[in-house]
């Protein structure tokens, strides 16, 4: 009996399992270089600089889980931090207030957009997204063509430093506790698998396909509002070019921590590996001096390892 459940719980988290042990490998590994690594101030500034992509790869997992993908997280991300710094009044108590409002209600049309163009348009996920990148990304151009604004002093140090910098580590805790419930422990979860396996059964045995997909992508803008806004908070300002990378590192991560391309197949907390994998690899390239266009190499490498890897373990 034990080894029946030995086996399925291999079968159903070994990747999550083996990622965090090659994650442990390299903190070991990085702190060779680094005296300073194993430092409770090192792990704080790791998670405020990894924070954003975590939301994002948060909501990239929930898509991937239905089989689809969004390639427009970056620019909803550099679109949310645009307009939360837009909305914001440095100058009054609770100025900050109105752009946390503004920015999750822009992450949320944003992902509906996205969402109603793939279910009710039925569109390729991967087109849509494409041609939404370039419509979020003119917006936060258009109304930010130049880095600048400011932002209300106290909610930036509140959120990124608030209570000696436990602030991010608790919102990290939370989102990442919802969202893993979200997809492991409700209907709505068990929903986004069944239609990754097979969306046509999925239809048969009665569940909402097109509505779970509209609130999938939706859910993933949110997400997405949150790193824009946290961005806010952290550069002290706004940058409508900053989420670039986002969409492209949030596939690598999610795909890294065991989430399937193919869909059905994935765990939240196997995400979070995959990003500070992503992270720790970047700040050891940095700390060698090694160019960034070696790091898009290396990362590009990671995603092949991932997918191969994948490829085996699901073979097994």
């Amino acid at each position: 009996m034990n080894g029946k459940l030995n086996k399925n719980f291999w079968q159903k988290h070994g990747h999550t399992v083996i990622i965090y042990i090659f994650l442990l490998a390299l903190m070991v590994f990085v702190s060779v270089f680094s005296e300073d690594f194993f430092t409770l101030g090192n792990f704080k500034n790791l998670l405020r600089s990894s924070f954003p992509l975590l939301m994002a790869a948060l909501g990239q997992t929930l898509i991937i889980l239905t089989g689809g993908i969004d390639l427009s997280l970056g620019g909803i991300v550099a679109l949310c931090n645009v307009v939360c710094v837009l909305s914001m009044d440095p100058d009054t108590v609770f100025g900050f207030v109105p752009a946390l409002s503004a920015a999750v209600v822009v992450g949320l049309l944003c992902g509906a957009l996205n969402g109603i163009l793939i279910t009710k348009g039925r569109l390729a996920p991967i087109i849509v997204t494409i041609a939404t990148t370039a419509v979020f990304d003119g917006l936060a151009l258009l109304l930010m063509p130049n880095p600048g604004g400011s932002v209300h002093r106290g909610f930036a140090k509140f959120l990124t430093r608030g209570l000696s910098g436990a602030i991010p580590f608790i919102l990290f805790l939370f989102i990442l506790c919802l969202v893993r419930s979200l997809a492991n422990s409700t209907p709505f979860g068990k929903a986004l698998r069944a239609i990754g396996g097979s969306e046509n059964a999925a239809y048969s045995t009665g569940i909402r396909v097109g509505k779970i997909k509209f609130k999938a992508y939706c859910l993933a803008g949110v997400l997405c509002a949150a790193a824009g806004i946290f961005l806010s908070a952290q550069m002290n300002s706004a940058d409508a070019t900053i989420g670039k990378n986002y969409a492209m590192n949030a596939i690598t991560a999610a795909v890294v921590g065991g989430t399937a391309m193919t869909g059905a197949v994935g765990d939240p907390l196997g995400t979070i590996a995959g990003v500070f994998i992503i992270s720790i690899i970047n700040n050891m390239l940095n700390l060698f001096g090694v160019s960034s266009f070696y790091q898009f190499i290396c990362q590009g490498l990671i995603l092949i390892a991932a997918l191969s890897f994948g490829a085996v373990h699901k073979r097994h």
